[in-house]
């Protein structure tokens, strides 16, 4: 199928795949392709930090103490002006609902970063590689730049001392150096939530259903679809993955990831709205 038409002229490449939830078909354009995670990473953290919480291997109320040496700036915790004590579960719905980094690390924290390594492997995700939560993919930006730490790198960033050439040219973007997966492995990943253990998987779909920045998908999806989200931003990627389900009782995970050459976000964003539309029409054929 074609999906160029809608990203060839506003200067971005898309890689797409769709897959039916109930049998399991799926089509798509590079859907093979490594792409990297950026903040779709938190769905996977969320899956792992909550069947934890099933096996009786993290208490959910377990109070947790956010410094300013944890935060990273942004939205929730990541952005408080003041240290503060928040239960764990609660940093999983920032994580997941505000997209909140400092809030990913901690959850990542306390149930284990090699847990989440090892995720791909144990639901079969063959072409999935997690390193870790937002913390150490920047530590490893710094790294490449040579730069001391990640409060170094925050004074370097805001004084505009890198050039987005140096940026493009760490790990963060690479995909053979960072967090990530494909499109065809995303889509058998939202298969798995969705089919997954009841307790667990209604949680994780509630998270998405209460995103609150993203929604890239959906913006030209008929008001009768019911969306679920998890999408990650970096400059010059826009990443989503999401679950539609429709009135009919379909229910179809769409993964959509382009690479931006140009400032033109919003254009590329309905562009991959467009995209999703076009893979549920091909995928009922």
């Amino acid at each position: 199928m074609d999906l160029e038409q809608y990203f060839a002229p506003l200067g971005a490449k898309v890689s797409a795949h769709i897959r039916d939830l109930a049998d399991g078909r799926g089509i798509g354009v590079r859907e093979h392709d490594p792409v990297i995670l950026v903040s779709v990473v938190k769905l996977f953290i969320a899956w792992e930090f909550r069947s934890q919480v099933e096996a009786g291997l993290i208490d959910p109320a377990a109070p947790v103490r956010v410094t300013a040496a944890d935060r990273l700036g942004g939205t929730g915790v990541a952005g408080f002006r003041y240290d503060s004590q928040i239960a764990v579960w609660d940093l999983a719905s920032l994580m997941m609902e505000v997209s909140d980094n400092s809030a990913a690390d901690l959850v990542v924290k306390h149930m284990g970063a090699g847990a989440l390594r090892s995720l791909p492997s144990r639901l079969g995700l063959k072409r999935t590689r997690l390193l870790g939560s937002p913390r150490t993919i920047l530590e490893e930006v710094a790294r490449d730049l040579d730069i001391a730490d990640l409060e170094a790198l925050a004074h370097v960033l805001q004084s505009g001392a890198v050039t987005t050439a140096e940026l493009r040219a760490t790990s963060a973007w690479d995909p053979m150096r960072t967090n990530a997966s494909t499109p065809a492995d995303m889509t058998a990943f939202l298969r798995h939530i969705w089919n997954g253990p009841a307790p667990v998987a209604a949680d994780v779909r509630h998270w998405m259903g209460r995103q609150l920045t993203g929604g890239r998908l959906s913006r030209l999806a008929p008001s009768t679809v019911k969306p679920f989200g998890r999408s990650g931003s970096l400059p010059g990627w826009l990443n989503e993955v999401a679950v539609w389900e429709w009135p009919d009782g379909r229910r179809h995970a769409i993964a959509v990831f382009a690479q931006v050459t140009r400032g033109n976000f919003r254009e590329v964003e309905l562009a991959m709205s467009r995209a999703a539309l076009a893979l549920t029409e091909a995928l009922d054929q």
